[in-house]
């Protein structure tokens, strides 16, 4: 087998590259509220939760039974004055209900209800409470994958643009590199500067290689969050433009307020908590309502001496009752009365320890928000200075005026600048939607453009 056909071989056999997909933060998020499985989960916890309403409702409607039995005894029986006799009978019962034998009521009433009224109260309130809890644990959700997805976005973003500094700065190495050596060469430099060019050329090309390890990380993370894998996944955007989706102006303190009105853990709390005070309810009030049974059966019913049926006709049958019950003497209920006491305490000392996560949640990203906004002015103006440094150093250089070393020292600070901006501009936007979801109205709308404003230097 010659080269050839090895090389055609080897060339089939390795995978194709994944396609490239360009993707903007809108449409990221539209896909995660479709895909993903975050999402999924609350909306079938939701579907369950309505169902247990209606399960709780559920126990008011009575129960329908249909059937027939057939039953015969053969040998001693005694009747209710204590006289054994020696008999054979039989007996048979078809029609609303089943079971039916001699005088005795049907053993599973036609129509029978059989209902402890505390728990036909008290359940359904507490079912409905839950399913507040869970509606307000959705919408918690989608603000924590709303927020997740739009960092992850922006990650990308940044890795991309990341990537296109540090071939930039590759670039503006490898240009150095030549001019150095070329200057070596003819005795117009000296060799020193020439390899430290190189070095400097090696360690951009290894910032490169290591930003584009980053970009495809990014995109990994950020698909795994829309169950994207087949695609590797681009941003729309080529940099990174700083928005104002957030007045600077706005107090620390109204942040806060509005954050403990609007946030949806707090709505999932409260709900929890009346659900459990309503099964306390239950608890202390069940041994005093009572439980009601009531059944009703109509059939045919026939029977007789021996095997044969001599006698063959309609009947009716009634009753109904109602008493109380107090489990092991009234102990069993205590004990849950102080399971459920127990319940609502631990649930107080989540919404207390909530209440200072999201109060430190707001304080971070406010913080966070305006010293990035700070810097964010600060960096621009040097990148703008190292920029004409740089471009002034190559200009000293090609006119025999200047050093190599001044133009190295230049083009690291070009894209050390370049960096920083990149960092802080990422930042700053991230911290407003971090702001956003932490009062609790971060929603698809702020990735718009129409949602945000150009940044204001």
């Amino acid at each position: 087998m010659n080269v050839k056909m090895i090389t055609l071989i080897m060339l089939a056999a390795a995978p194709l590259p994944a396609e490239e997909m360009l993707i903007d933060l809108p449409t990221a998020l539209r896909l995660a509220d479709r895909q993903n499985s975050a999402l999924a989960l609350q909306v079938e916890r939701l579907n369950r939760a309505d169902l247990e309403v209606d399960a709780a409702w559920y126990q008011w409607i009575p129960t329908l039974r249909f059937g027939q039995g057939y039953a015969w005894q053969d040998g001693a029986l005694q009747d209710t004055r204590g006289d054994v006799t020696i008999v054979e009978r039989n007996a048979r019962y078809t029609g609303f209900g089943a079971g039916a034998i001699g005088s005795g009521l049907p053993a599973r009433p036609g129509l029978s209800i059989n209902l402890n009224l505390a728990h036909a109260i008290y359940e359904p309130l507490a079912a409905k409470q839950q399913r507040r809890a869970v509606t307000a644990a959705s919408q918690a959700v989608r603000l924590s994958v709303t927020l997740a997805v739009t960092e992850a976005y922006y990650e990308l973003v940044r890795a991309a643009w990341a990537q296109a500094l540090s071939k930039e700065a590759a670039a503006h190495a490898k240009q150095l590199a030549d001019v150095t050596a070329g200057f070596a060469e003819s005795g117009e430099g000296l060799r020193a500067d020439a390899e430290r060019g190189v070095v400097e050329m090696l360690l951009q090309e290894q910032r490169a290689e290591l930003a584009s390890e980053h970009l495809e990380t990014a995109a990994v993370k950020l698909g795994r969050l829309l169950r994207i894998d087949d695609v590797q996944l681009r941003p729309a955007e080529q940099v990174i433009r700083p928005l104002t989706l957030i007045e600077r102006e706005l107090p620390l303190q109204k942040l806060v307020d509005e954050a403990l009105a609007q946030r949806p853990e707090f709505q999932q709390s409260r709900a929890a908590i009346a659900a459990q005070q309503a099964r306390l309810k239950q608890e202390k009030y069940g041994p005093f309502i009572p439980h009601v049974e009531v059944g009703y059966s109509d059939g045919n019913f026939g029977g007789g001496l021996g095997t044969s049926n001599q006698f063959d006709d309609n009947r009716r049958d009634m009753y109904g009752m109602f008493y109380w019950q107090w489990d092991h003497l009234g102990f069993g209920s205590h004990a849950r009365k102080r399971r459920q006491r127990s319940r609502i305490l631990e649930a107080k000392i989540h919404e207390q320890q909530l209440r200072s996560d999201v109060v430190a949640e707001v304080k971070t990203a406010y913080y966070e928000f305006n010293g990035s906004a700070r810097r964010l002015t600060i960096a621009k103006r040097a990148i703008d200075s190292a920029r004409r440094a740089f471009d002034l150093s190559n200009e000293r250089i090609y006119e025999n005026q200047g050093l190599p070393l001044e133009a190295l020292q230049s083009m690291k600070a070009l894209a050390e600048a370049e960096t920083l901006y990149l960092d802080i501009a990422a930042k700053y936007n991230l911290a407003q939607f971090r702001l956003r979801a932490a009062t609790g109205r971060i929603d698809q709308r702020d990735a718009g453009s129409g949602a945000a404003q150009p940044f204001a230097e």
